[in-house]
């Protein structure tokens, strides 16, 4: 297993990735509402919400913090998963993407935001769709947006 520090792994390409994905999953996630089946995530009120506050620039820090998060991730993908498997990296972001919907968006933020697993409490599976497709929509373009050196 192979483990790459942050100076050997194209640094600018990790932020480049880390900011595009996460701001178009951010804003997909907004118009998500706009889709049958589907419902709006405000991703920064959820960093919001999880932050307990309600002044008007927690919504600001909670995109900011998401945009952070995004980078770190990919960042840690980078370093991590991708130098090990030698599948396209569109489909290691993907697969990457959804380990992440489930495990830390899933299990972590939307129970700390009071939704419960998977937005379970919601009564219905349109926030758990729209997460997964939200995330899966962040990982193909991390794995589009980055290459390696």
């Amino acid at each position: 297993m192979e483990i790459l520090s942050w100076r050997e792994v194209d640094f600018a390409g990790v932020v480049l990735a880390g900011l595009a994905a996460g701001y178009v999953m951010a804003i997909a996630g907004l118009w998500a509402g706009k889709i049958p089946g589907l419902v709006a995530i405000d991703i920064a009120d959820f960093g919001r919400r999880y932050m307990v506050s309600d002044r008007p620039s927690a919504w600001i820090l909670g995109l900011v913090s998401h945009l952070a998060n995004s980078i770190l991730l990919v960042l840690l993908w980078a370093a991590v998963i991708e130098p090990n498997l030698a599948w396209p990296r569109p489909l290691e972001g993907l697969l990457w993407g959804e380990f992440l919907a489930v495990t830390l968006a899933g299990s972590l933020v939307a129970p700390m935001s009071g939704l419960g697993f998977m937005g379970r409490k919601t009564g219905t599976p349109r926030f758990a769709l729209t997460s997964l497709l939200m995330h899966a929509l962040w990982g193909g373009l991390v794995g589009l947006i980055y290459v390696p050196r």
